[in-house]
């Protein structure tokens, strides 16, 4: 079974689609750009697009439209295998040396040609196919390389591969709407805890240009403020209190750092899953 759709939500970047343009064609026609309604008369890619509702509450303004715009993807796609990337990636591959006896590049990595992505693409499909895989991706390119080829149980970012008959049943029951900040770790801490694993990459690594690129605007992370984050961080935590930790100093304040320096965290992903397991053991 292959990948069926790609979907990729954006705004605010007609002109600019990072993530279509590296794709080679052969995935291109998979696309599925996801839209808001008002901008649907700018976009002529030849793709297919996905139009959210013409509501408030999915307009781009929105505290929650981002994660509500990610929900809506889930459900759209429960009968899917698909990729949620977002529109500003571009892939890298890092060079075998890291995990074999055998290099393959002249240096430690190289941004991926079409053959790279079709690879990848290929390998992700068939992880999904695993039964203790309902999610992979890439390591993120700043991250060392590890010794592993992948990891099991861990967090993963910005570009996601779902099976997403695995978890359809329990789609309902999952709070993904709660929090703007975090989303994605809210959305992986409840299929971690429901048992659904995910696997990551280190051969394929991305890099997400909005956030290292600092003269690339993002209208999500433009506005946002610590205090917002901060409160979103502790709507997760009373979620997930045994997994999911914000950091705080020996005098009580935040511990600085973490994505987009809002705050450093401790998730201890692999206990998750973990926790749940052996919970199924026990009975």
């Amino acid at each position: 079974m292959t990948i069926d759709k790609i979907f990729i939500p954006t705004v605010h970047r007609t002109d600019s689609q990072i993530t279509y343009q590296n794709l080679p064609d052969e995935l291109r026609k998979k696309v599925v750009f996801v839209i808001q309604h008002w901008e649907k008369d700018f976009y002529d890619y030849d793709c297919d697009y996905l139009i959210l509702p013409d509501t408030e509450e999915y307009h781009y303004s929105h505290y929650y439209c981002f994660s509500k715009t990610k929900k809506f993807i889930y459900e759209y796609a429960k009968n899917m295998k698909y990729a949620l990337i977002d529109d500003d990636i571009i892939f890298h591959r890092r060079n075998t040396k890291y995990f074999s006896p055998v290099s393959n590049m002249e240096k430690s990595k190289r941004k991926c040609n079409s053959d790279d992505i079709l690879e990848m693409f290929e390998l992700y499909s068939n992880w999904l196919d695993e039964n203790d895989v309902t999610v992979c991706g890439c390591s993120h390119v700043e991250n060392p390389p590890s010794k592993k080829m992948f990891l099991q149980n861990t967090s993963v970012s910005s570009a996601f591969w779902i099976n997403g008959k695995d978890f359809k049943d329990s789609l309902a029951s999952f709070d993904l709407t709660s929090v703007r900040v975090a989303q994605d770790v809210c959305f992986l801490l409840h299929l971690l805890t429901n048992g659904y694993g995910n696997r990551v990459s280190n051969e394929f690594v991305f890099q997400n240009v909005s956030n290292s690129r600092k003269t690339m605007t993002s209208t999500q992370w433009d506005s946002q403020t610590e205090e917002r984050t901060l409160t979103d961080h502790k709507i997760i935590e009373n979620m997930f209190p045994d997994f999911f930790k914000i950091v705080y100093d020996e005098n009580g304040s935040r511990v600085s750092g973490g994505y987009r320096k809002m705050g450093k965290l401790r998730i201890s992903w692999g206990k998750a899953y973990k926790e749940r397991r052996k919970s199924f053991l026990d009975l």
